[in-house]
């Protein structure tokens, strides 16, 4: 709650106490009665009383209004292998809350554009500052998504194609994306079909008519990424060619379990977290294996706004 606020209501407390002794001084002032001691008695006791309550609801009230303060942390950095000779940094730059890059340090970023409604529109992926990749977004009446359509250039590797990915919100919760690419700009053919399984707005499972498939599993504290506009888009976004890797969103990725076609072409990651005062993430090591092999250990560092 804002100090000014606070004052405020200290300043009303005080008031009303003052107000409730200049009552009891009056009626000692205007009253001589012999039954003058009892009431003054009752009189008193209904003020304290009255005291009592309005500022022990006034104090209940102020911890409830501090307690439901609207949570505005924002990640700002993430520092992998710090101090080590492996250490590379994501810095995550904002209008408000908005995202608007991610810039990674090496002369590769991503950026964001939003319409007048604060619509993420578009995304774009640099590397070296040359435009590799960017990804247009539409709406819905509804305001969710409707569709996106991938478009690489040159130097990506990938300028022969074009992908598109049309939304369908239904009835139990999950989404449908239906795939379509376009090969040397012939028009676009059907691809394949994914469908988003949400626990609350955390995506806990990704799968395709073909047999690929994604699990993810989170932990019950306050998610690195929660409070970033957009965040549901940007978590869908995350499994594009050149989209950030933006996992997680009420809360943080414990596990993620990526099941190919292929029997036996499993990939694993885990996460395991040390955390804030406010339950965010603070440090993380990361562990990514191949079956039962391990490839990969990161360690990961946190840094807020």
């Amino acid at each position: 709650m804002p100090i000014r606020i606070l004052f405020t209501n200290k300043i009303l407390k005080l008031t009303f106490i003052i107000k409730s002794v200049y009552i009891i001084f009056l009626y000692l002032l205007n009253k001589s009665q012999t039954n003058s001691t009892m009431k003054l008695k009752q009189i008193l006791l209904f003020t304290l009383c009255i005291t009592f309550f309005g500022c022990s609801s006034e104090s209940s009230n102020d911890k409830d209004d501090e307690e439901t303060i609207d949570d505005t942390t924002l990640l700002k950095r993430i520092i992998y292998n710090k101090s080590t000779t492996d250490e590379y940094i994501e810095t995550f730059n904002y209008d408000g809350n908005k995202l608007t890059s991610i810039d990674y340090g090496d002369g590769s970023r991503h950026v964001y554009s939003y319409d007048q409604d604060n619509n993420l529109i578009k995304y774009e992926y640099f590397n070296e500052g040359v435009l590799n990749a960017s990804v247009d977004l539409t709406y819905n009446s509804d305001s969710k998504i409707a569709t996106y359509t991938e478009t690489f250039f040159e130097d990506s590797g990938l300028d022969d194609r074009q992908y598109r990915h049309t939304f369908s919100h239904n009835n139990d919760g999950t989404i449908t994306s239906t795939n379509e690419v376009n090969y040397d700009n012939n028009g676009f053919e059907f691809d394949r079909t994914e469908t988003f399984v949400l626990n609350g707005k955390n995506i806990v499972e990704i799968s395709d008519n073909e047999g690929y498939n994604i699990t993810y599993t989170y932990d019950n504290k306050n998610g690195a990424y929660k409070n970033i506009h957009a965040i549901e888009i940007l978590n869908i976004l995350s499994e594009n060619e050149f989209g950030a890797v933006i996992f997680g969103n009420t809360n943080n990725i414990t596990a993620y379990v990526e099941t190919e076609e292929t029997p036996g072409d499993n990939n694993n990651e885990t996460f395991e977290y040390t955390y804030n005062e406010k339950d965010y993430p603070l440090t993380c090591v990361y562990t990514s294996l191949n079956g039962d092999e391990i490839e990969d250990i990161e360690t990961i560092d946190f840094e807020y706004e």
